[in-house]
């Protein structure tokens, strides 16, 4: 084997750790963004958040030309003279002067200042006790210290629970249970215990398990209700009423009857425990109409903190002599800021031209509302504005907008497109399913379209679609068969009948 040393020139795209920062700040959403500008804070020494209370900035399409806007305020404050020198460095901030609003409340500042003295002084404060809600397991887990199940059941028992789903289900293999925890205990008697906590149905391994746990609660296990579920669970699925009469002979309003307290009964018990962390949104941009009506599109800075160099590290910096230690650090975490502002400011820029294209391509959305989107993908946008298709994604990823019709995700106003009998343009996927979810709401409730009649209706305002296309938009919009839209009206508030 040679060794020898070759030169070989290639080309290859390198991410800087500038270039890392940037893309991270513009997938954030406007909530982490403005957790990560307190981070830098607390990272980087010469960066300050301002504290004067002042109106937070909007940057808006709207400019005293028409044109679009896109710069910052100026700066009106008088700068302090500096005396000349010629060994005096350039300061590479000079025309980098950033104040963001923190719009913190007075009195919340107060409260946390009193919760932390207390903190330091050992006193102890009802506001630093946090309520955790109770959860499915903790209310088995309770109710399972009550029982007599030897430690080897016990600890079966404990396991089991852990392993229920949010909705209260059993869906764990026998085979996947640590052979550890089986030894001295029975698997059937541990279920059957789980069985019989509250709430009534936990602990089943499928709908009809739950369901007969809880008609055996109530007595109904023996009785019309129990056989329906039994024997005709099939048929109850599908609302075959006259065929559970005819196969159980009795009158099929006994059987309705029988179906109508199945019904009542709770099909995912672990529902009332099952409370999903409430998410915040906060839009990024609001689409308006101006006095004229004229439709326009600003960034929402409220809520943001208002950043800037502070002023004693700028004098540092000058004052600092050549070829020091002191001077090397300080150049560091100022180019570190420059950047991280200049990223911040990139990123607001981005979304801001985005915004502005989505109002030029959808700007019927903001008059008539969502039977007006029309289809757009990422593509067009990215080649409209010179921008990398990763890049609009990033941007419209966890990015909201307030609209006249709520807020959205920016990522509402892409979808494809479905063909327009007219030979026009392409109607916009959402604004069909719009389209559907109208029609259903006004359907009468004795008479719901089938998915075949709501494919006419939809030809006739010029959609073409296909019936399974039409069930498949259904579904996503949680609309029931029409089967069972028959027995009540569909409400689309609750997604339910």
């Amino acid at each position: 084997m040679k060794q020898q040393l070759e030169v070989r020139l290639a080309q290859k795209m390198v991410m800087t750790p500038q270039l890392q920062q940037a893309i991270h700040l513009l997938m954030l959403n406007r909530l982490d963004l403005a957790q990560e500008m307190q981070d830098i804070v607390l990272e980087n020494p010469v960066l300050e958040i301002e504290e004067e209370s002042q109106e937070p900035e909007e940057w808006s399409s709207e400019g005293s030309d028409g044109e679009s806007l896109h710069s910052m305020g100026e700066d009106t404050r008088p700068e302090t003279p500096v005396a000349e020198d010629e060994d005096r460095v350039p300061d590479p901030l000079s025309n980098w002067e950033y104040s963001v609003d923190e719009n913190l409340d007075e009195e919340a500042f107060h409260r946390e200042e009193r919760t932390l003295r207390e903190a330091d002084s050992g006193e102890f404060s009802f506001e630093k006790v946090l309520a955790a809600p109770t959860t499915l397991a903790d209310h088995l887990e309770w109710q399972l210290s009550f029982t007599t199940l030897s430690p080897a059941e016990r600890a079966l028992a404990t396991y089991l629970i852990g392993n229920l789903d949010e909705d209260g289900y059993l869906h764990l293999d026998p085979s996947e249970i640590p052979s550890g925890l089986l030894e001295g205990a029975s698997l059937d008697h541990v279920v059957e215990t789980i069985q019989g906590f509250d709430p009534p149905g936990v602990g089943a391994r499928s709908l009809r398990e739950c369901l007969m746990i809880q008609a055996r609660h109530l007595g109904q296990d023996k009785n019309l209700p129990g056989q329906i579920l039994s024997d005709y669970f099939e048929e109850f699925l599908e609302m075959g009423t006259k065929a559970i009469a005819r196969g159980l002979k009795v009158p099929v309003d006994e059987v309705a009857e029988a179906i109508a307290f199945i019904r009542s009964l709770e099909p995912k018990p672990g529902r009332p425990y099952y409370r999903e962390s409430p998410s915040i949104v906060v839009p990024d941009l609001r689409f308006y109409e101006d006095d004229d009506g004229i439709l326009r599109v600003a960034m929402n800075e409220q809520g943001l903190p208002r950043l800037r160099i502070q002023p004693s590290y700028r004098a540092m910096l000058k004052s600092a002599p050549k070829k020091d230690e002191l001077r090397d650090y300080l150049e560091e975490k100022m180019r570190a800021a420059q950047w991280f502002l200049k990223s911040v400011d990139q990123r607001r820029r981005t979304i801001l031209r985005v915004g502005e294209s989505i109002l030029k391509h959808q700007e019927a959305f903001f008059r008539k509302g969502p039977t007006a989107l029309r289809p757009l993908v990422l593509r067009t946008i990215a080649q409209e504005l010179g921008l990398h298709e990763s890049t609009i994604s990033r941007v419209t990823n966890q990015k909201y907008a307030e609209t006249p019709f709520g807020v959205v995700e920016l990522k509402y106003f892409f979808s494809g497109g479905v063909p327009s009998s007219s030979g026009g343009g392409e109607h916009s996927a959402v604004s069909v399913r719009e389209q559907i979810r109208q029609l259903v709401k006004a359907e009468p409730p004795e008479d719901p379209l089938t998915d075949q009649e709501i494919v006419e209706k939809l030809a006739g305002s010029g959609v073409v679609i296909a019936r399974r296309t039409v069930a498949k938009y259904r579904t996503e919009l949680d609309i029931p068969s029409v089967s069972q839209r028959r027995r009540g009206p569909w409400d689309p508030r609750t997604q339910k009948t």
